[in-house]
C-alpha cells in the first residue's frame, strides 16, 4: 500500500461529514491498518460499511481499505471485490483502488487485467512512480520485456533513487539477452542511495 496516498486519502475522509460511530469505525480501522492489524482492521472497516451511516467517499474508502487488508493477507477475490466496489463508488477519486486491483490481478497471473488497471491509475495520476513500477512488473511478468523496461524508465524518471525499478529493468535486459544494460542497471543501487542522501 502507498502510504503517502493513504495518509492523503485518510485525511479527506476526516474532513467528510458522516455519523460519528461509522467515522470513528472508519478512523479505528485506518489506524489498525497502520499497525498491520489486518483482522482488526478488516472487522472495523467490515463494521463502518455496514452501518449504513458513511457519505458515498467514505463508504469508497472503506470498501478501499477494507480491500487492501485483504490483499494484505493473500485473500485476492476478495480484495477485487471490494476494489470494484470502491471503483464504482468514486472511480475517479481513487487511482489506488485501480493499482491495488492490479496488484491482486497480478498476484493471481491475469497480467492483461492488472496492466489495464495501473494504466487506468496513471491515466488519473500520471506522475506517481508506483503505478509504473507495477504495470512494469505486470508486462515483465507476461514477458512484454520492451514495455517493462519503458515503464521502469518512467518510475526511475519520477523516483531516481528507486532500487526496486532498477533491479527489475536489470532483470529485463537480462531476459533480453542485453547483458550489459543489466549489470549497469544492477551496478546503479549501490550509487543511487549515496546520491540521494547528498
Amino acid at each position: 500500500m502507498h502510504r503517502v496516498v493513504l495518509a492523503f486519502l485518510v485525511a479527506m475522509t476526516l474532513a467528510l461529514p458522516a455519523y460519528a460511530s461509522a467515522r470513528s469505525e472508519l478512523k479505528a480501522g485506518y489506524d489498525a491498518l497502520r499497525r498491520h492489524d489486518y483482522d482488526k482492521a478488516i472487522s472495523l472497516f467490515t463494521s463502518a460499511i455496514e452501518t449504513g451511516d458513511l457519505t458515498r467517499p467514505n463508504l469508497a474508502l472503506a470498501y478501499h481499505y477494507r480491500g487492501a487488508e485483504y490483499l494484505n493477507i493473500g485473500r485476492y477475490d476478495e480484495a477485487i471485490a471490494d476494489f470494484d466496489r470502491a471503483i464504482r463508488l468514486e472511480p475517479v477519486k481513487l487511482p489506488t483502488a485501480y493499482s491495488d486491483r492490479g496488484i491482486a490481478y497480478r498476484r493471481k497471473g491475469d497480467y492483461a487485467k492488472a496492466i489495464a488497471d495501473y494504466s487506468e491509475a496513471i491515466r488519473l495520476w500520471p506522475d506517481w512512480h508506483d503505478w509504473y513500477l507495477n504495470r512494469g512488473l505486470a508486462y515483465a511478468a507476461n514477458r512484454q520485456y520492451a514495455e517493462a523496461i519503458a515503464d521502469f524508465g518512467r518510475a526511475l524518471y519520477y523516483r531516481p533513487d528507486l532500487i526496486s525499478a532498477y533491479i527489475a529493468r536489470g532483470d529485463a535486459y537480462l531476459a533480453l539477452d542485453n547483458k550489459p544494460e543489466a549489470l549497469a542497471d544492477y551496478r546503479r543501487p549501490a550509487i543511487v542511495p549515496a546520491r540521494a542522501a547528498e
